[in-house]
């Protein structure tokens, strides 16, 4: 612990010249801190440049997906008794399509006027060439119901209350006549059963050809389409299957934005102000110089082999003066329209060689992974405010043992001129006694 006494004998001021001396020493310290601070500063900064290439990167990949720019949406006229929906393999086209008959279940009832009681015994149902049983332990109509829906017959069951009597009434679970059926057993044959509804399959016209399906959902009739019936009608109605650039585009939009304000986000960290003479914390920083250069270099380059396009700015999309880049949505728009201009092979290369996306993200790993060029020079800042906290160390040290020797000296000349003053004091008052010449 240091000592904190002033002098003892001389009434020297040891705490304030150690004070005083002491803050001529700490100096060093004071510009370890700035320097620290520094240090610190650039390595947040190169925490929002990664971050702002990170989300930059995500828009990138987004566009690599094939899928997004093979989209197609399927257009249904009104009242046309379906639905349409379609995939990446849907051909563009039109079709005429008329609904003549829907596909339904069959349903079978025990009688409307008679009461039926099931008794013991096996029931049978046959469905093709295919019959399954249950046995059933006999008991209410409820019961019968029950063992139906709890096996795996082909057919479900339910019990209706028409006023007069509970009827039974057995529906098969596809529609189509396929999944007709019989159902015998357990009292049934006297039952007065009935059929309520038969079962039929959906038939169809498209652009003329009589289709046939035991479903009303049809994915094989039109390559990449799926209908969905869901009503009859007197007369075709059309469907038109054309290429869905909303995806696409949403996709270029979001690139654009995302370079947008990654370039903010490099521009803040990097500007000089010339009125203030205010440099940022990244002003003249050779890796942030480096990688503005190299993603302006990526963007605007061209690349070869997958067709007529070749750069961005050929599609739509193009640099500004202030280094920005904006959508020429009229030109992109024409750039989708026209296959010749290859937009979704430029954006997602092929088998042998990368589109643009994917070769911009390479550029992008480059900078982002753990041995790219953000974390070679963090690793750099980060080694050097390391060394600023091992001269701190040291320096704090050596602080101490001045302050200790100060202190020590400073103590060492009090009371040598505490030992002076009490030897001065005793000369005088000696002298003060000797006696007057002439006395």
């Amino acid at each position: 612990m240091a000592l904190t006494a002033n002098g003892i004998g001389s009434g020297l001021d040891i705490n304030g010249l150690v004070s005083q001396l002491m803050t001529v020493e700490r100096q060093p310290l004071s510009t370890l801190a700035r320097k620290e601070a520094t240090f610190q500063a650039k390595l947040s900064a190169f925490g929002q440049m990664k971050s702002a290439l990170s989300t930059f990167q995500t828009a990138v990949d987004a566009l690599a997906d094939s899928a997004k720019f093979s989209t197609t949406k399927s257009t249904v006229a009104p009242d046309a008794g379906y639905t349409a929906s379609s995939t990446t393999t849907a051909g563009a086209g039109s079709y005429a399509i008329q609904v003549t008959n829907l596909a339904t279940v069959q349903r079978t009832a025990t009688s409307q006027s008679s009461t039926f009681t099931p008794s013991a015994g096996t029931l049978s149902v046959v469905m093709g060439a295919q019959t399954k049983t249950i046995e059933f332990a006999g008991g209410s109509i409820e019961d019968l119901r029950n063992a139906i829906n709890g096996a795996d017959l082909g057919i479900s069951a339910n019990v209706i209350d028409n006023g007069t009597v509970k009827q039974l009434v057995f529906s098969s679970k596809d529609t189509g006549t396929t999944s007709a059926f019989t159902v015998s057993g357990v009292g049934l044959e006297g039952a007065g059963l009935y059929q309520v509804q038969a079962a039929e399959d959906a038939t169809l016209t498209i652009d003329g050809i009589a289709i046939k399906r035991s479903s009303n959902i049809i994915s094989d009739a039109i390559e990449g389409v799926t209908l969905t019936l869901t009503k009859e009608t007197a007369a075709a109605a059309s469907l038109t299957v054309a290429q869905d650039t909303s995806g696409a585009r949403s996709g270029i939009d979001a690139f654009v934005k995302a370079y947008n304000d990654l370039t903010k986000v490099m521009k803040d960290l990097t500007a000089f102000n010339a009125e203030t003479r205010k440099a940022s914390t990244l002003t003249g920083d050779s890796t942030a110089r480096s990688i503005q250069g190299q993603l302006r270099s990526a963007i605007g380059g061209a690349l070869t082999g997958l067709g007529v396009t070749t750069r961005l700015s050929e599609i739509g999309v193009s640099f500004k003066a202030d280094g920005t880049l904006a959508v020429d949505s009229t030109k992109l728009d024409a750039a989708f329209a026209d296959p010749a201009k290859g937009v979704a092979a430029f954006f997602t290369g092929n088998d042998s060689i990368k589109g643009f996306a994917k070769s911009l993200s390479k550029t992008l790993d480059g900078f982002l992974s753990s041995d790219g060029l953000i974390a070679g020079r963090t690793d750099g800042i980060n080694d050097s405010v390391k060394s600023l906290g091992r001269q701190r160390e040291a320096l704090t040290l050596r602080i101490e043992l001045v302050e200790k020797r100060y202190r020590a000296q400073f103590t060492a000349l009090d009371s040598a001129i505490s030992s002076m003053t009490q030897t001065s004091n005793y000369l005088t008052q000696q002298l003060a006694n000797l006696p007057k010449i002439g006395e």
